[in-house]
Parts: structure tokens; C-alpha cells; sequence
């Protein structure tokens, strides 16, 4: 493995660290700061789990039918696994869904719109994965399973925080952008 693999790993970390503490900086509260700095925490693991070189297994024994598009090997027949990597990728995601709500949550959102941007994570997840196995060889798999699983992960961590809507109306000004 040459370095070169792990540059969009370092570039979109970096974007996200940056982007984050340039909002630390504007001096927001404690809570702020923390989830600030957990979602730092949280994008550069992810990151790394999706887009370095490597294969990943956690005890799957199903046999996978894959075709190669290009460099990569996508997946071709769906829902052939229940197991413990379909229940990983949604794990994966409950967080963003979370960071979701707390970034950009309105009083009452609309399931089509955390939908979308749900569906628009995994699709960027799995998307990417595609796109570097073909530029630089990062030897993952494409799945349209996964793109299903996580954006249910983001969808189900956004509506597990709907509870606690009372929380966040403090933290709104230091969490979210003003709008005009």
C-alpha cells in the first residue's frame, strides 16, 4: 500500500476538523464544544472505516455475489446477510443521524427531508468507496445493502433524538447556523 491511498482519508478528516474548530473558535458554550469535538471524533473514525485500504469482515459466512465494475467489486444480489455487518452499518450511522438533529433539526422536520439527506450520506459512503476503488485501488466492497443500512442508521438516530427536542433549544445559537 502506498501512501497515496490514504490521502482522501487525511483530506476529508481535515475538512471536518478544520470546519469544526474554526466554530469552536467563536467561543460556543461547553455542550457545544464537546459535541463539536465527539463529531470530529466521530467523522475522522468514520472516514477511516470507509475510505482506507482494506477489507473488513466481522463473521459474515454468507457467499456474496459480486461482479467487478472497473477496480471495484459490487455486490449484485441483495439482502443475502442479516448478520452481524448489516446490524455494523447501521450502528455506524445512528451517530450521524444524531449530529444530524443536533446540527440541523427544525421544530418540526419532515421524514422526507431527513430521508433525503439519509439516503445522500450512503450514497456518498458507498459512492466513495466506488470512486477510489477505481482511482487509487482501496480494495473495498460496494454494496447496495449497505447504502440501505446506513441510511436507516441516520434515520433511526435522528428520531431517537426527538425526545430530547427541550435539550438542544438552549444550545440552538451555538449548535446551528443563523439563518437570514
Amino acid at each position: 500500500m502506498t501512501i497515496f491511498k490514504y490521502v482522501p482519508f487525511v483530506t476529508l478528516s481535515a475538512i471536518v476538523a478544520i470546519y469544526n474548530i474554526q466554530k469552536l473558535h467563536q467561543k460556543p458554550s461547553l455542550t457545544s464544544a464537546i459535541v463539536r469535538l465527539s463529531f470530529i471524533a466521530y467523522a475522522v473514525s468514520v472516514f477511516y472505516l470507509i475510505f482506507t485500504p482494506g477489507t473488513y469482515s466481522f463473521g459474515s459466512d454468507a457467499v456474496f455475489q459480486a461482479i467487478a465494475i472497473g477496480y471495484a467489486k459490487v455486490v449484485v444480489v441483495p439482502y443475502r446477510d442479516y448478520g452481524m455487518q448489516a446490524m455494523l452499518n447501521i450502528i455506524m450511522t445512528i451517530p450521524m443521524g444524531i449530529y444530524l438533529y443536533i446540527f440541523g433539526h427544525k421544530d418540526r422536520p419532515l421524514l422526507n427531508e431527513v430521508l433525503f439527506i439519509a439516503v445522500g450520506i450512503a450514497l456518498f459512503n458507498e459512492g466513495g468507496q466506488f470512486v477510489l476503488d477505481q482511482l487509487i485501488h482501496i480494495n473495498r466492497t460496494v454494496d447496495i445493502m449497505d447504502v440501505i443500512h446506513n441510511a436507516l442508521g441516520v434515520v433511526i438516530g435522528f428520531y431517537l433524538m426527538t425526545p430530547f427536542n427541550f435539550i438542544l433549544k438552549n444550545e440552538k445559537k451555538g449548535l446551528q447556523k443563523k439563518k437570514s
